[in-house]
């Protein structure tokens, strides 16, 4: 019996080893199939770097931000020839806030309703924000006019970010001021202003290496471009005004819509597991049962997939957007790199979805943009609009990226839409920002007898 029970704990003993052991055989990392984002180049760091200016804009009132003095602690954040990792972990974030009553105009500042009647109630909140953010804005200004902007963040899941809440807040204090400019008649000086948002962003959108950052910019320039629609879907509009818009938004690149060089960044240089910032205990379990290539292989090529997928137009996929399959799953799960499995079902590959959807919806937004510019133009109310559009050669050549056809316009509801990256049409009904599927990009276009 004491020879059996010795040989039933030896073949345990042989089982646990083994199954360790088997643990220990990685696979070897997967070659890439996408380039690599460039080296930060030494310039990046340069005072005039507009990258400065987004850091700074929170600085107190007080300080000059235009001094070597104010941009020193950033710079030690990420420049080489400082120790960041002392600097990083000392930092702080600026904090910032703003009052009730103006969060509340800012809640009211939705893709989707008619800002000029939404905001005209908090004219005087708006006034009195002018004048107590007035140091920020002229920040805020000198931000969004600056020559150059190269984000030179860090590529690692601890790099500080800059207040991007306060870049928001301001973008939209700015933008709702310029909509009461445009009631109070100056909409030629309203929609120059806004046009300068979309040039700004121009230059910060291609080289975001965060993805929230990236973000930032895009829900600025969609904000940019639905004040820009509020303003020509008013009646006493000037022409000048959709000349003006019409000349100034040229066919966009995917670089100024997408997302390739954040995404690249996640996918090929951020480190997602680091053993040091773990206690003991969860550090031999990684070290026992967390095969690194073998997980960080499965996120790449499903990365890739994500970048492909977003650089392509939607009408052009041969499927819809997949998740990341699920891999702890199956009854022997377990056998092979059981912790990894467990990350990767942690992975938040629905948020990278998400951006997908962001991005076609700047994209096309701008596109329904150009194209209801020259549509008020020449708009002539003695034909159908289908008509008029069908003769735009904005409207022939910008076709929708989701359905390779003409965006469609609906009669009943006044709208111009894309189709989505469902590619199924919900006859330009619209859902909030993290719905893609049953979801249009719609834009009004409201039409008057001029």
């Amino acid at each position: 019996m004491k020879k059996i029970v010795i040989l039933i704990l030896l073949v345990l003993l042989a089982l646990i080893v083994g199954y360790l052991a088997f643990n220990q055989i990685d696979a070897r990392p997967v070659a890439p199939a996408l380039a690599a984002p460039p080296a930060l180049a030494p310039e990046v760091f340069e005072k005039s770097n507009g990258f400065y200016r987004l850091w700074t804009l929170t600085e107190p009132k007080y300080v000059d931000i235009e001094t070597d003095a104010a941009i020193l602690p950033y710079r030690r954040l990420f420049d080489p020839a400082f120790d960041n990792d002392l600097y990083i972990k000392e930092f702080k974030k600026n904090k910032y806030k703003v009052s009730k009553e103006l969060g509340e105009a800012f809640q009211n500042m939705t893709v989707g309703r008619d800002w000029l009647s939404v905001l005209i109630k908090y004219q005087e909140q708006l006034s009195k924000a002018s004048e107590e953010y007035g140091f920020m804005l002229a920040r805020y200004e000198k931000l969004i006019n600056c020559e150059n902007f190269i984000d030179f963040s860090l590529v690692r899941t601890d790099t500080p970010i800059p207040n991007l809440l306060a870049w928001l807040h301001m973008a939209k204090l700015s933008i709702a001021l310029d909509i009461m400019a445009a009631q109070n008649g100056n909409s030629q000086a309203a929609a120059a202003h806004l046009l300068q948002h979309l040039r700004f962003a121009s230059k910060v959108i291609p080289n975001s290496r965060t993805l929230i950052t990236n973000l930032v910019a895009k829900a600025v320039v969609r904000m940019s471009i639905w004040a820009l629609n509020n303003i020509m879907n008013q009646k006493d509009c000037p022409p000048d005004v959709f000349q003006k818009i019409l000349e100034s938004t040229p066919t966009l690149a995917y670089e100024e819509y997408g997302s390739r060089f954040p995404f690249t960044c996640e996918t090929y240089w951020v480190s997602e597991l680091d053993l040091s910032a773990m206690n003991w205990l969860s550090a031999v379990k990684y070290k026992l049962f967390f095969q690194k290539n073998r997980t960080r292989n499965i996120r790449i090529r499903y990365m890739e997939g994500i970048i492909r997928c977003e650089e392509t137009p939607p009408h052009l996929w041969k499927e819809d957007i997949q998740k990341l399959p699920k891999q702890a799953q199956g009854a022997f799960w377990w056998l092979q790199n059981p912790l990894g499995k467990k990350d990767l079902d942690d992975f938040p590959a629905d948020n990278f979805i998400v951006v997908i959807y962001k991005s076609w919806a700047l994209k096309t937004a701008h596109d329904m943009l150009h194209i209801a510019a020259d549509l008020h133009r020449s708009y002539d109310p003695a034909r159908p609009v289908q008509a008029q559009l069908n003769d735009l050669p904005s409207y022939r050549e910008l076709l929708d990226p989701c359905s390779g056809k003409p965006y469609v316009w609906n009669e009943a509801k006044q709208i111009l839409y894309s189709i989505g990256i469902d590619r199924r049409d919900n006859q330009g009904d619209t859902r909030d920002n993290q719905a893609w599927q049953d979801a249009d990009y719609a834009l009004p276009v409201i039409t008057f007898i001029k």
